[in-house]
This record gives C-alpha cells, structure tokens and sequence, in this order.
C-alpha cells in the first residue's frame, strides 16, 4: 500500500536491478547470469528483462559500454 505496487512489481524491480548490477561484470555470461537469478533457462530470463527494458541483455551491455567510454 506504501509503495503502490503489487508485490510482484516490487520482486520484478528488484530482480530487474540486480540483473542490471550483474550484466555490468562483463566475466559472467548471460546463462550464468540467469542462472544466478533463477531463472529456468537464458531465454526465460532474456525475454523477462527484454519486457522490462525493451532491450536484450546483450544489447543493454553494449549500452553501458559505450555509455561508460564517454
């Protein structure tokens, strides 16, 4: 009620920001990444953060890369 998100909003943020927090550490791979959040397979967890963000993990590390050059 404090925040006005459901529940599952609010686990789907958090899942959402430590993904992102996770794909910034270019060692780990996409299928370890989803591994990490319990996610059944990588194209599970791709189509969940492409959903959220309207970008692929693949394309939001690519983002952050050039972002982090300027």
């Amino acid at each position: 009620k404090i925040t006005g998100k459901t529940a599952s909003k609010l686990i789907k943020d958090r899942v959402l920001l430590e993904a992102k927090r996770l794909l910034l550490d270019v060692s780990l791979s996409i299928k370890e990444i989803a591994f990490l959040l319990h996610f059944t397979d990588a194209s599970h967890f791709s189509n969940f953060f492409y959903k959220e963000t309207s970008l692929n993990p693949s394309e939001f590390r690519q983002k952050i890369k050039i972002y982090n050059k300027k």
